[in-house]
């Protein structure tokens, strides 16, 4: 595999050097040839004339293309540029697919595309996929693909247009598309390819929760306007700019084990926020920032990773959000990777990365991936071009780039002070809800738990019962003993009472010499069976000062309808009962009329 890279000046330009003796001696060797156009110019006159010149110079090449967000070429960042790249295969076949979308078809057309893939061959050695995420829902189009692809990569990117949001373009061959997808298959066993992604972005604000979503768009969090988040922590208006202000603070949300980002673009008229890709009602998440030191220290590990693979050519798909964290030190990620092979790629709206069932539309990632036929052949160092000599910074400035190590303790600190109140939060939250004496629940908790429980056996028409137990003769304690005794023994009690009952039950102490337990997906019977033993369990136990005490305990079922006080009275009821009756006793009352 050779591969060539080229920056479109003008149309004769790319004409020459198609028509120079190098690229016609590897046109003669190769198999096949994958040319891949990244541009910055939506006008689609530009790039049919792009397409048209390559097309008629190599009329047997696979062309796709996209619009971008920013553009790469030996590991260096152009904007409002075009860059072609060039990749010869001598044993790989290429296969073409094209997807066009309409409204509310893309799951349809990915299982449509999913199953033209399969059909390419067998012997795939990985897929590029290009899409535009703004004009279609890319989520669903991948959860019709996913269910058809096999166990080889999946690359690639979301077309951009600079901030436009709304013209964002794919090619195959000469035909444009605004509203779909392009795919290249890979076929041959001698073509290997390796994909890492990496996203270094870290959490900045509390956990929130997505409590209203539908697909793409966001309406509420924890019960608010979606935009409040925004305008609230970060003072972002809702106006023209309001998709570059956010570029750098997406959602964090961790799903199916992988950390991802979603980045809105746009606010709607109730306050909803739109997305690229699909964010989900329940999903837990805190707004991020990009920490450049980590970004910087991932791409270290990735490109010792890829230099081990030893590539024939890098081709990086990488989010629009990382140029405008990293601005001009974008390259200490980039150029790298073109000391191991030569490296070209662009800036998405989003990025497509996984195999099997685990694809993924990420945002605000980086997806590299090295292609190499044949085995490893150590390669000598790769000619650099005109624009490659210029040098990222002066190395021997100290004030070059420091702006970097600044914001990456100024996150440093961030993410501490942020830890620092969760956890502070957590201890207030946990004292709140925690009897002093004897550290389990109090009554503000249990009363949340009942109508928890409540509400969720209406709902799905569960089963869930309540123990209710006093100490007997417990005044004697106090009396005889002191009040410290009487803590002990409280203290004691709440200790035999944890260590019988289960994970699932929640116990608490409902006041003075009471204790409750609830019990979810627990019937009465059951409910009976375990205030049997913990009464027993109390009786043989040796308690501090006292030596022996005994129980008396209520047990009831939830019945339709119940309220809580309703619930406790019943359980209550059978606790009198147990007292009136002789003590050390366990009383189930299951009705109102029993």
């Amino acid at each position: 595999m050779k591969h060539y890279t080229y920056l479109v000046e003008n149309p004769s330009g790319l004409a020459e050097f198609l028509a120079s003796k190098e690229i016609i001696t590897e046109v003669a060797k190769a198999k096949s040839i994958l040319v891949q156009i990244f541009s910055a110019q939506t006008v689609p006159a530009w790039i049919k004339c792009i397409s048209e010149i390559i097309t008629d110079n190599l009329p047997t090449a696979v062309l796709v293309g996209s619009t971008t967000v920013g553009e790469i070429i030996d590991g260096r960042t152009f904007v409002k540029s075009t860059v072609v790249s060039f990749s010869f295969f001598e044993f790989t076949t290429l296969v073409p697919l094209l997807a066009e979308c309409h409204e509310n078809d893309e799951e349809i057309v990915g299982n449509i595309l999913g199953k033209a893939i399969s059909a390419s061959g067998s012997d795939i050695a990985g897929v590029l996929l290009l899409a535009t995420p703004i004009s279609i829902n890319v989520t669903d189009l991948l959860n019709g693909l996913v269910r058809r692809i096999g166990n080889y990569p999946v690359f690639g990117g979301g077309a951009a247009d600079y901030g436009a949001m709304h013209n964002s373009l794919i090619l195959l061959g000469t035909q444009l598309l605004n509203k779909g997808a392009v795919a290249v298959v890979f076929l041959g066993n001698e073509l290997h390819i390796d994909i890492y992604s990496y996203l270094g972005w870290l959490p900045l604000s509390k956990e929130m929760t997505i409590t209203e979503a539908d697909g793409k768009f966001v309406k509420t969090v924890d019960g608010e306007s979606a935009f409040n988040v925004y305008h609230r922590y970060l003072n972002i208006s809702n106006d023209v700019n309001f998709d570059l202000d956010v570029l750098a603070f997406p959602f964090l949300i961790e799903r199916d084990g992988q950390k991802l980002a979603r980045v809105p673009i746009s606010v709607e008229e109730d306050g909803s926020l739109q997305f690229v890709a699909d964010v989900r009602t329940g999903e837990k998440f805190k707004v991020g920032y990009g920490n450049p030191t980590t970004i910087i220290h991932d791409a270290k590990e990735i490109q010792a990773i890829m230099r081990a693979f030893m590539p024939d050519a890098v081709f990086l798909y990488t989010c629009g959000c990382r140029r405008f964290l990293m601005q001009e030190e974008v390259e200490l990620e980039t150029l790298p990777f073109q000391e191991i092979a030569p490296t070209v790629g662009f800036y998405t709206y989003g990025e497509f990365f996984g195999q099997n069932n685990n694809l993924h539309l990420l945002n605000s990632a980086m997806v590299a991936v090295g292609m190499r036929e044949g085995q490893h052949a150590r390669r000598t160092t790769y000619p650099k071009k005109q624009w490659a000599d210029v040098q990222i910074s002066q190395v021997d400035d100290p004030y070059v780039n420091k702006h970097i190590r600044v914001i990456s303790h100024l996150m440093h600190f961030i993410n501490i002070v942020t830890s620092e109140l969760e956890q502070v939060n957590s201890e207030l939250e946990l004292l709140s809800i925690t009897d002093k004496l004897t550290q389990i629940y109090n009554r503000v908790k249990l009363d949340s738990v009942l109508n928890h429980e409540i509400n969720y056996s209406t709902r799905y028409r569960s089963d869930f019962s309540v123990i209710l137990i006093d100490i007997d003769h417990f005044k004697q304690v106090n009396d005889v003993h002191g009040h410290n005794t009487g803590d002990a023994v409280l203290i004691f009690m709440a200790q035999i009472l944890k260590e019988n009952i289960r994970n699932s039950d929640i116990l608490g102490r409902w006041g003075g010499e009471e204790f409750l337990i609830i019990l979810p997906q627990t019937n009465a019977q059951q409910a009976f069976e375990l205030a049997e033993k913990i009464r027993k369990t109390v009786e043989s136990a040796k308690f501090p000062v006292v030596n022996r005490k005994t129980i008396s305990v209520g047990v009831t079922q939830y019945c339709s309808d119940d309220s809580v006080i309703e619930l406790i009275e019943r359980a209550d009821r059978g606790l009198y009962e147990a007292k009136n009756t002789g003590r050390n006793k366990v009383v189930l009352i299951i009705t109102e009329i029993e």
